[in-house]
């Protein structure tokens, strides 16, 4: 069966031989190489600090606590994320409200965030959804009225750039995850960005067990006085923290990817534009819209279907071309959300559709152009064979309607 996957590291002899480098040294925790790859990836972002976790998941957890808010401050999030999403807020004793996102850029809108803004809303998690960026300026605005942090999901979307400016450095902090199916593999490992030395100090020490690891080859003294002053003061627990580091040779790989973010950039790129050109003619589909002046890593390529969804993606997935749904689509209609205090900030219409009606086939950067034409040739005999039409679902006309009637500027890309 031919099997074309939504994801996987693009991989050769470089990073192998990074990692048994590591390997043979038999030495595992973050040393030397995480050093440099969090320079590295500093440096590439255009952010002063990062630093290294083991997975994405635990570096949004990372990014959210060293915020300090109070307990029971509200954080807006949109209605389609990945569930680690809503569940860090939960962890830290905050409360989500969920905002829809919109079919077609599967974000947030920032002219919506206003909407779901309370005297006890303290911050804003925007998610770059497939790495389709999210209008951070305008989101930036509103949070900069309302004196609210900002925190990007950008586990999709590194290297993506709205202007000249990278996804990931617009606010006050963001995470990225560097996941095996995602644009930088480490194997599993995230990393966490800021321009704030402050937060960035108690990134460090909230992710290695809450410890003072950065006053190595100092005594306690006279800092706290509930412990001898001649306590190694690197072992100083100020933080009820985690273990959440990744591991060394997972850095070492991880600095050979950084040096390939361009390549598989342009790779996706041109994956993307050839299944837009060919998927484009089909009124059945919606297509990906971007921004005004964004320029996306695509993770993947997103679709909505005006009709039913199932008979579409069975059909691909039976034909050997792996799909996803749009990760939760609503993350308020999942069960483990039932019974967890969260507020919606604004109608959830959008997201209800994405949920049925959203997903996304692979673009991978190893993929040809006989892989891609070989998924379009799946969805024109599918087509050819439902001709007589369709199975419209009920908020289709409805969603044709809204976007008939949006006066937003997209740009394809």
């Amino acid at each position: 069966m031919y099997k074309l996957r939504y994801g996987g590291a693009l991989i050769g002899k470089e990073e192998k031989k990074a990692i048994m480098k590591v390997v043979d040294k038999n030495y595992w925790p973050l040393a030397e190489e995480g050093k440099k790859m969090e320079e590295e990836a500093a440096k590439f972002l255009g952010v002063k600090h990062a630093i290294l976790a083991n997975s994405g998941s635990s570096a949004g957890l990372l990014a959210l606590a060293s915020l300090d808010l109070p307990k029971g401050a509200e954080v807006i999030i949109p209605a389609t994320t990945f569930p680690t999403i809503f569940n860090i807020i939960v962890q830290c004793g905050l409360r989500p409200v969920v905002v829809d996102s919109k079919v077609g850029s599967y974000n947030l809108d920032p002219e919506e965030i206003e909407q779901a803004i309370t005297e006890n809303t303290k911050a804003i998690i925007c998610v770059h959804a497939v790495g389709n960026p999210v209008d951070m300026p305008a989101v930036m605005k509103v949070a900069k009225k309302h004196k609210l942090y900002v925190i990007e999901d950008n586990c999709d979307g590194w290297g993506g750039t709205i202007g000249n400016k990278k996804v990931g450095s617009f606010g006050d902090v963001s995470f990225t995850s560097f996941h095996a199916a995602h644009i930088v593999a480490m194997g599993q490992g995230g990393g966490v960005f800021t321009n704030n030395s402050k937060l960035a100090r108690k990134i460090k020490i909230l992710r290695d067990w809450g410890r003072q690891d950065h006053l190595a080859g100092r005594r306690n003294g006279k800092m706290f006085s509930n412990l001898p002053a001649d306590y190694d003061a690197r072992f100083i627990y100020t933080e009820m923290g985690w273990n959440l580091s990744p591991l060394e040779l997972q850095a070492a790989m991880g600095r050979v990817q950084l040096k390939k973010t361009a390549k598989i950039k342009a790779l996706r790129k041109r994956n993307f534009k050839h299944l837009y050109k060919h998927l484009s003619k089909y009124s059945d589909l919606i297509m990906p819209e971007v921004v005004d002046g964004a320029d996306p890593c695509w993770f993947s390529f997103p679709l909505t279907t005006l009709s039913d969804r199932g008979p579409l993606v069975d059909y691909l997935e039976k034909n050997g071309i792996e799909t996803r749904s749009m990760f939760a689509g609503d993350i308020t209609k999942h069960p483990a959300y039932e019974n967890v205090d969260y507020r919606k900030g604004t109608a959830l219409t959008e997201a209800q559709f994405i949920l049925h009606n959203s997903f996304w086939i692979p673009l991978h950067p190893r993929y040809t152009t006989k892989d891609l034409d070989y998924m379009l040739n799946v969805f024109r005999k599918y087509y050819a064979g439902a001709s007589a039409g369709y199975t419209h679902s009920p908020n289709g006309s409805k969603v044709r309607r809204a976007r008939r009637s949006n006066k937003k500027v997209v740009r394809r890309n």
